[in-house]
């Protein structure tokens, strides 16, 4: 079976190495050594010092939004297709998630719609960088009117938006380093801040709200990275570059390949900007019997995102259709693409997918 996604892993010998330092440290949490080293590479990648690590990109979330000391009941605007954590952690901080629609092409929240949807109730937008392709920060910026944003970037660690770094773009960022991204600490995120005094409540945020005096200045959680974690982040960081341009590649014999097909499209990707292509979307008629056509052969695919306002979970939330999410939902199917995915292995997928549509019918 070719998978959807397998997580890229250094040779084990050099994780042993760096575990054997922090069996000797006896240090496994508290923001040791490797969770530091971890920080630091990301910081220098992101050209930023205002990045702090935590236990997961969930956690971050919370933590990020909390630390704006939002008033409970305020409205974030959110787009509907993303994944449950971004609403999650909106309810979590006691807000209230207003469901945006999307771009048809580009799978990201609509600024248009961001802006019809603003009252005074607006404390927040929650923006998502959909597979690794960036938001039109631009665009968002201006109709926030001042208002803060922060952008889901769990799948955008490498991502660029007009020359600048995922991570720079909002008040707020965070980043997923679980199995399924490009780079991973197993579980683990990162939060980039974009002032001092944004990342002091971090700090205090993702440990219990308090520093070095256990007095809680203000209500916290527990966002500890394990060290077991950062040093696989430590590992894994620094091919960020490699793990981007492979994907790239990826997604180009992709688009080349099945470009001629009728009615199958691709997420629009900026030529401005860059895409981390954590996920591969086709937009095809009749996706299910692509979908069981591709798992016949032995090819694992994914509908992805469900959008978040048809879920029981959030069902309360949502005040009014969303005619682009919905119809995206009913045509998108996640291909396979990961850092180690071979060329042979994407041209047998190609194979299928042309198969099914460009195939004669039996006679």
């Amino acid at each position: 079976m070719i998978p959807i996604m397998r997580p890229e892993l250094p040779p084990l010998e050099r994780y042993v190495a760096l575990l054997q330092e922090v069996w000797d440290s006896h240090m496994l949490s508290n923001f040791g050594v490797f969770a530091k080293l971890f920080e630091a590479r990301a910081q220098a990648f992101l050209g930023t010092p205002r990045v702090r690590c935590v236990a997961s990109g969930d956690i971050g979330l919370i933590v990020a939004l909390k630390a704006l000391d939002l008033p409970a009941g305020g409205e974030a605007i959110v787009p509907s297709f993303t994944f449950n954590s971004t609403v999650n952690a909106i309810l979590w901080n006691g807000l209230t998630p207003v469901f945006a629609d999307i771009g048809p092409q580009t799978l990201t929240v609509d600024p248009a719609d961001v802006e019809r949807l603003l009252t005074p109730r607006t404390a927040v937008i929650v923006a998502t960088h959909v597979f690794g392709a960036p938001c039109d920060a631009d665009a968002l910026r201006r109709v926030a009117a001042g208002r803060p944003i922060v952008y889901d970037a769990a799948h955008a660690f490498g991502t660029r938006y007009r020359g600048r770094p995922a991570g720079t773009l909002g008040d707020l960022e965070v980043f997923s380093f679980s199995g399924t991204k490009l780079v991973t600490s197993g579980e683990g995120g990162l939060i980039a801040a974009a002032t001092d005094d944004l990342v002091r409540r971090i700090e205090f945020g993702r440990a219990y709200g308090f520093q070095d005096d256990y007095e809680s200045h203000f209500v916290g959680i527990n966002g500890k990275l394990s060290e077991l974690n950062a040093a696989l982040g430590v590992l894994t960081v620094e091919r960020i570059e490699q793990a981007v341009e492979r994907r790239a590649a990826i997604a180009a014999r992709y688009r080349t390949s099945l470009a001629d097909i009728p009615g199958l499209a691709f997420q629009h990707v900026d030529a401005r900007d860059r895409s981390t292509y954590k996920d591969f979307a086709l937009l095809v008629p009749g996706r299910d019997a692509l979908e069981a056509r591709l798992a016949a052969a032995g090819i694992q695919t994914k509908r992805y995102f469900r959008p978040c306002h048809t879920m029981r979970g959030y069902r309360g939330h949502a005040t009014r259709p969303l005619p682009r999410t919905e119809e995206t939902y009913a045509r998108i199917l996640c291909i396979p693409i990961f850092n180690e995915l071979s060329d042979d292995d994407v041209d047998r997928v190609v194979s299928v997918v042309r198969d099914h549509f460009l195939e004669p019918p039996a006679p």
